[in-house]
């Protein structure tokens, strides 16, 4: 049944937009959105579920066709998405979006063999892809200045010496943005080395740690809980709620810094989150393709406030005060650093 599903969903993006949809008689038949997203799933505060409320509202409110494609592996994902990206379709205006970063390498192989289609009615957006070509265009979320943020806010509480950070995989741009802006942030307050666990140096499949929810449950948070680490960033997907998990019923034993959305309302545990607001982000990328000025590449960053540092509500008072100290600062390392 999933198999039939799944091909029914992948032929429905391949038809041409002049093959008329069963939509109100209001809808631009003509115009549509097709996202590719990974094959984790959305819930609604991941990233991938952010974006596709965006999407959901964006297209509802333009009238125009809206197409989520969900496979069931990155490999069926990228097959998907350079097969949509390499065929022009005559008479309808088709943005083409990749979600996840994940699929950035195979798109950027596909590109430098001029496979990409780039015309006025056929465009693909890579979310975060790691590379620039004058046939794709590329939305990037900067994750190091409201980590630089985070770290520096975290070395100022007396009561965290020692941090963690797990990530999912540092061939992510973004993962890498994360790791070194909060650890360059804390090093401003304390001296102590901040430990850095990949979960992909476990794992054969190089996206796996985006789903450890369990094992980040059953085991690394008990670790954790020794005494070991004061604190613990998961720039990890999924897996932050196994973390989070063990906070609610534990609490008291370490903090946690939420990522994606802000996570305080999930653990008291949760001092700050490094939120990106995806769901606005996709939906100014798709008015800027409606208007004709889809940019090549487009930065969605701290100081326009697309992506912030959010206090939880018990510690505004302490560290809403930090927090706009080195703003300025957090966004002028970034520039250097993206350098």
């Amino acid at each position: 049944m999933k198999a039939i599903v799944r091909i029914i969903l992948l032929s429905l993006c391949l038809y041409s937009c002049t093959e008329k949809q069963e939509l109100p008689a209001t809808f631009n038949y003509d115009t549509e959105v097709i996202a590719v997203f990974a094959p984790r799933g959305i819930d609604d505060q991941s990233s991938a579920g952010q974006m596709y409320k965006g999407l959901t509202q964006i297209t509802d409110a333009q009238k125009i066709s809206f197409r989520p494609v969900f496979p069931l592996t990155f490999e069926e994902g990228a097959e998907t998405l350079a097969r949509l990206a390499g065929a022009d379709q005559k008479g309808c205006k088709r943005l083409i979006i990749s979600t996840d970063p994940g699929y950035s390498e195979h798109l950027q192989e596909t590109a430098s063999q001029g496979l990409i289609v780039n015309t006025d009615s056929t465009k693909l957006l890579i979310f975060d892809g790691d590379f620039k070509h004058d046939d794709v265009y590329v939305a990037h979320v900067p994750y190091y200045a409201m980590m630089y943020k985070a770290g520096y806010i975290a070395g100022k509480m007396n009561d965290v010496e020692n941090v963690r950070i797990y990530i999912a995989n540092d061939n992510y741009r973004y993962i890498r943005e994360g790791r070194d802006g909060f650890i360059d942030g804390f090093s401003l307050s304390k001296a102590n080395e901040v430990d850095v666990y990949d979960y992909s140096t476990i794992n054969d499949d190089d996206t796996e740690g985006f789903m450890m929810r369990n094992i980040a449950y059953m085991s690394d948070a008990h670790e954790c809980s020794k005494g070991d680490f004061d604190m613990i960033l998961p720039i990890c997907g999924e897996t932050i709620w196994g973390f989070l998990r063990y906070n609610r019923e534990n609490p008291g034993e370490f903090y946690t810094v939420g990522v994606g959305a802000d996570m305080s309302i999930y653990s008291s545990d949760v001092p700050f989150s490094c939120v990106e607001h995806l769901d606005r982000i996709v939906s100014a990328c798709v008015m800027d393709w409606m208007d004709n000025r889809l940019e090549h590449y487009r930065i969605f960053g701290l100081d326009e406030g697309w992506v912030e540092l959010v206090v939880s509500e018990q510690y505004k008072s302490l560290m809403e005060p930090m927090s706009q100290e080195i703003h300025r600062q957090a966004t002028e390392k970034e520039e250097h650093y993206a350098k």
